[in-house]
C-alpha cells in the first residue's frame, strides 16, 4: 500500500514545487531538472524550497512497466530520517477544475 507524503505542482519550467509533510517533518521542496553527467545520473535535483538551496535528494525520470505511465523516482536525505535514505515516487494525479496539473508523492514501505 502506498502513502501520500506530499502534494506537487509542476511548474511552466519544468520544476515541481510542494510539500513533504511526514509525521516528523514538513518541508517546502523544489525538484528542479538538471543535465545528467552520467549514464546513471539523476534527471532532477530536490532542494529545499525556502530560497536556501539545500540539497535535499535526487530524482530519476522513469516509466511504470504496467501502465507505461511516467513517473520520478525520488531519493531524499534528512537528518530526520536517520542513515536511511527516504525513497518515494512523484506521480501524476487527475487534473483539478483550475488547470494546474498535481502530483503526489507516494512511498511504499519496504519488509525488511
Amino acid at each position: 500500500m502506498a502513502i501520500a507524503l506530499g502534494t506537487f505542482t509542476k511548474q511552466k519550467d519544468g520544476s515541481f514545487s510542494g510539500t513533504l509533510k511526514t509525521l516528523n517533518v514538513v518541508a517546502s521542496l523544489i525538484i528542479v531538472p538538471v543535465a545528467k553527467a552520467s549514464t546513471n545520473g539523476p534527471d532532477y535535483r530536490v532542494y529545499d524550497g525556502n530560497g536556501q538551496g539545500y540539497e535535499v535528494g535526487a530524482g530519476w525520470s522513469q516509466v511504470a512497466k504496467s501502465s507505461g505511465e511516467a513517473y520520478l523516482s525520488l531519493k531524499l536525505a534528512a537528518p530526520e530520517f536517520g542513515p536511511n535514505w527516504l525513497r518515494a515516487r512523484l506521480v501524476k494525479v487527475d487534473a483539478p477544475a483550475d488547470g494546474s496539473i498535481n502530483y503526489l508523492v507516494l512511498w511504499e514501505p519496504r519488509e525488511c
